[in-house]
């Protein structure tokens, strides 16, 4: 099959980032993310695809590649393994990650692996789902009675999460220890169960059918609604015996270069120092430091 050019690529993504977005009940779902902090929706068929293909791809991936595509210091390409852990336990988690920002794509172009099948349904996948994200965010804009909708996708990322079986171990409780993400909302899709979640502080499992993927809240959105919306802790179990498991996680981020102030009380947030504070607590570079630099 012919690959797709660069050009090529950009005006197909532009073309489907929007399709079966719109067959999605966004009022319930940012009414239930305000309630309960999180909630459970249906993806395209399209997205249910790329996610199943990155999973059947990744394996496919020559260690020169995993080398060459790495740029840990602006969280992007293939992370080192152990450079993330839980902020809680400092427990590193036990899986490879690949992480993909949209604001760099034009720079991944440079290099051979943006020609790599996995990273062009990487790339997709993201176009669908920032898409989504973005009209959750703006129903539960909406609910708080505030029409300024919220910038993302220049921020945010998504994340390839490979947990081989090399990397159990039999003491630990979680393959990646309980914690929150420090973000707005997150997205996972995930080959097999073992994500946990917290509402009201007691651990729930979360089983998703093929066509499922859950979001749930972090604090900066806990910040900018002044408390209303909780933001919801989560686990991957480690499993009794060794298996493979890979998910793709998509972390949604506001611009940090910009004021904010909260829903309710209209305070003035400085979401950049909140969002970079976060980040830097998992072993991340923070968000702007190479912008500062």
């Amino acid at each position: 099959m012919k690959l797709l050019t660069a050009a090529q690529l950009d005006a197909t993504l532009e073309h489907t980032r929007q399709i079966g977005v719109s067959n999605i009940d966004y009022d319930k779902c940012s009414q239930e993310l305000i309630d309960h902090g999180y909630s459970i929706l249906t993806i395209p068929v399209h997205l249910q695809k790329d996610f199943w293909k990155t999973v059947e791809l990744y394996p496919t991936i020559s260690g020169t590649s995993k080398h060459e595509f790495a740029y840990p210091d602006r969280t992007d390409g293939f992370m080192p393994f152990g450079m993330e852990y839980a902020n809680s336990t400092n427990n590193v988690d036990l899986c490879e990650r690949f992480c993909y920002r949209d604001k760099y794509r034009s720079d991944h172009r440079q290099h051979p692996f943006a020609d790599h099948q996995f990273y062009r349904h990487i790339v997709d996948f993201e176009s669908g789902i920032s898409a989504i994200a973005e009209r959750v965010l703006e129903n539960i804009m909406l609910k708080f009675s505030i029409a300024e909708p919220l910038e993302t996708r220049s921020s945010s990322y998504l994340q390839f999460c490979a947990y081989n079986k090399e990397y159990r171990k039999e003491d630990r409780e979680y393959l990646q220890d309980r914690h929150e993400d420090g973000h707005l909302i997150t997205f996972v899709k995930a080959t097999r169960d073992g994500l946990v979640i917290f509402p009201n502080g007691e651990q729930q499992r979360v089983t998703l059918a093929d066509d499922e993927i859950i979001v749930f809240t972090g604090s900066l959105l806990t910040e900018m609604s002044d408390g209303k919306i909780p933001y919801m802790d989560h686990a991957v179990l480690n499993p009794a015996v060794q298996v493979e498991r890979s998910s793709l996680v998509y972390f949604v981020i506001p611009e940090l270069k910009r004021k904010y102030t909260s829903f309710i009380e209209r305070r003035d947030l400085d979401l950049e120092k909140i969002a970079n504070e976060n980040h830097e607590s998992f072993g991340n570079i923070p968000f702007t430091v190479t912008a500062e630099a």
